[in-house]
């Protein structure tokens, strides 16, 4: 199901250069400009009382420490390219970043107003949501049961201390739902065509 070969990743474009502007970033404030760090990572008070509403889009992109970056980019090299692959790039532009945002937006609801979050895994979990999507539509039955377990696996990982599961869980949601219903409008175009 997700196994990356030479080929996979070669056509992965946007994955890549997704992984490339994330780790670019980590490497740029790790040494330079906190301030301006803190400007951009989510902060609910700040989302709510300030209006500043870009925090929703730019923590996306920011990470707490190097094993928080490399779980992270394995994970969208991973499945992004699978989900690349499987949809237009504007398809899987809209489920990254829509999966992201919903997730943050739903962080910023149910936190506490003084929660700082970062990261990129609510656009990540909406991935492995797009991608169990088409297990669905294909209907393969071995394959949707290994998917449920990366699916399980990577939600029971979400409740670890520390970790925002309301981002993972709303992120998983939103990519599955945009995926099916990728798929499914795809299928019922090529059903109707003469």
């Amino acid at each position: 199901m997700f196994i990356l070969d030479a080929s996979n990743i070669k056509e992965a474009r946007i994955t890549i250069f997704l992984i490339s502007i994330n780790t670019f970033l980590f490497l740029f404030f790790s040494f330079a400009f906190e301030d301006v760090f803190y400007l951009l990572v989510q902060i609910n008070s700040k989302i709510i009382y300030d209006l500043e509403v870009w925090r929703l889009f730019t923590s996306m992109f920011l990470h707490g420490n190097a094993f928080h970056l490399f779980s992270n980019m394995v994970s969208l090299l991973i499945f992004g390219a699978y989900v690349e692959r499987s949809f237009s790039k504007y398809q899987f532009i809209i489920i990254y970043f829509t999966s992201g945002l919903i997730g943050s937006f739903f962080s910023m609801l149910f936190l506490p107003l003084n929660t700082i979050s970062l990261g990129a895994s609510g656009a990540i979990f909406g991935l492995i949501g797009g991608a169990f999507s088409i297990l669905i539509i294909q209907r393969d039955t071995p394959l949707i049961i290994l998917g449920l377990m990366y699916v399980f696996y990577f939600v029971f990982s979400s409740f670890a201390p520390g970790i925002n599961y309301f981002a993972h869980i709303f992120g998983l949601l939103s990519g599955f739902l945009m995926g099916y219903l990728f798929k499914r409008n795809k299928k019922s175009t090529a059903r109707y065509q003469y």
